[in-house]
């Protein structure tokens, strides 16, 4: 099965599908970004970093299942990335509005929506060195996808991690029967 999780940037998505990997074998598909790798990524595991040329070329080529625009960057994921965990429990991280394409087209797909009250969100922006311009930007587009929530097939409030990845696993061993 295929779960899609997604939610507004700064909820815990990766931290919450890093845990996830420690307690259920699951398999990443890694996305591929135009956006700069930050510190502490790893090409072709965080991302597939790729130049925008490189990644126009794969649109062209139909090589993506969905691709999206976002902060002036763009993310896709890829068919042969996507073939690469077929038959396995595969988790992709989406950016919002690829999900809800995928989710509304498909139902082989599992839709799973992370989301933070907006104080917490607001202090992990600060937390990575954003401007209060970016942060209010940012405000403005979480609380506009959140209002896509309700195509999700499930929702998890990020309040503590653990009990966040424990509603996961919970969500995922129901479905898969482990």
């Amino acid at each position: 099965m295929i779960y899609i999780i997604t939610g507004p940037s700064g909820v815990g998505k990766n931290t919450i599908i890093n845990e996830l990997g420690n307690i259920i074998d699951i398999n990443f598909v890694v996305s591929h970004t135009t956006r700069e790798i930050r510190e502490n990524e790893i090409d072709g595991i965080d991302y597939h970093f790729v130049s925008l040329e490189k990644f126009q070329s794969m649109i062209s080529n139909n090589e993506f299942i969905e691709f999206e625009e976002f902060n002036n960057n763009y993310y896709g994921t890829s068919i042969e990335e996507l073939e690469k965990t077929k038959d396995r429990i595969t988790i992709l991280d989406l950016e919002i509005k690829g999900a809800t394409n995928l989710l509304s087209n498909n139902e082989e797909y599992i839709g799973i929506f992370i989301d933070i009250s907006n104080e917490l969100l607001i202090e992990r922006l600060h937390s990575r060195g954003h401007t209060e311009d970016f942060i209010n930007s940012r405000m403005k587009l979480a609380d506009s996808q959140r209002s896509n929530k309700e195509i999700f097939n499930y929702f998890i409030e990020n309040i503590d991690l653990n009990t966040s990845v424990n509603q996961l696993v919970d969500i995922i061993c129901t479905l898969e029967e482990i």
